[in-house]
């Protein structure tokens, strides 16, 4: 575990430390992005949104510990002492050798700490330990912002493009779409009265219906062979979705809706990077216009398209 993680230079392994399995998730996923402006209209389906810029949230990093020391001594001294490390004014310098990549983090709290062993007892003294951390600026990993065209990729495609590319070539599998792709929005509501000594409601019912947004999530595994290929690929996908030339554009076989990206949820590394690499993740992005559509399965071509800045998406 000597070199795996340092913060502001010094080995965690040093004080018995290591961070856990599955303790790691949240260093690497796409940042929410801050709501853009836009007016909900009434009588229009979706909104009027302005994606010529965008801005994203910081992100809330959530990062699992374990301590371990034969003495008493040696583990409240190797505890307190990565506490002080970690609670120091200003920013730590988190670097992982499995991501080869240091993360910028400031520390917020320990929401949740887990003992075992007594102090008062021989025998090893164990701790699990949950850090929170912020990360101020949500976009430190991706300093590439010209970068559109992966590289590597899958043979097997996806029928799934982005901007030409199909999501195979980021190296891409299209888990699950049509759960949120086919489902109907909701309805704006119409104008509606209630009395005390009246029953049920008054409501104005317009001549034509309007739709709220909806969200559609499109679950991936991402795989890619060595580090360089999944950070290129990885940079390159969160580049083509956060283009602010365009909206995403959702086709479909009876019509076409615009999106824009909202959010990356559930994201797991499925393998040690020093591997060959394999993470899940949802994109969520936020239909403006969505309506209903009516979706006819063709014989030959049933497929349903999505296009970003113009360019074909199939599922």
């Amino acid at each position: 575990m000597t070199g795996s993680v340092t913060i502001d230079g010094v080995d965690i392994s040093t004080f018995g430390m290591f961070i856990l399995k599955g303790g790691d998730y949240d260093f690497l996923p796409f940042p929410d992005r801050k709501e853009p402006e836009q007016n909900n209209w009434h009588d229009y389906n979706g909104v009027d949104v302005d994606l010529s810029e965008i801005y994203f949230k910081e992100k809330r990093v959530i990062v699992r510990f374990y301590i371990a020391n034969d003495t008493t001594q040696d583990f409240l001294s190797n505890l307190n002492a990565f506490y002080t490390l970690i609670s120091k004014p200003g920013y730590r310098q988190l670097y992982s050798r499995d991501f080869d990549k240091t993360f910028s983090l400031r520390y917020v709290s320990c929401p949740d700490y887990s003992h075992k062993g007594g102090l008062y007892k021989y025998g090893r003294k164990r701790g699990e330990l949950t850090v929170e951390f912020s990360m101020d600026a949500p976009i430190q990993l991706f300093t590439r912002p010209t970068l559109l065209q992966p590289v590597g990729g899958r043979a097997s495609i996806t029928h799934v493009q982005i901007n030409g590319y199909d999501l195979a070539a980021f190296g891409i599998i299209v888990n699950e779409a049509y759960n949120t792709v086919l489902n109907l929005p909701a309805v704006k509501p119409p104008l509606i009265r209630s009395f005390e000594r009246r029953s049920g409601l008054l409501v104005h019912t317009p001549a034509d219906i309007a739709y709220e947004t909806k969200q559609i999530v499109i679950n991936c595994t991402m795989t890619a062979n060595t580090r360089a290929e999944f950070y290129t690929n990885y940079e390159a996908l969160f580049n083509n979705l956060t283009l602010t030339t365009a909206a995403v554009s959702l086709r479909t076989y009876e019509g076409t809706e615009d999106c824009y990206y909202t959010a990356m949820q559930g994201f797991k590394k499925l393998r040690p990077f020093g591997s060959r690499i394999i993470v899940e993740f949802s994109l969520v992005l936020t239909a403006i216009a969505p309506g209903m559509r009516v979706y006819v399965l063709g014989t030959t071509d049933n497929r349903i398209l999505l296009t970003i800045a113009g360019q074909a998406i199939k599922i």
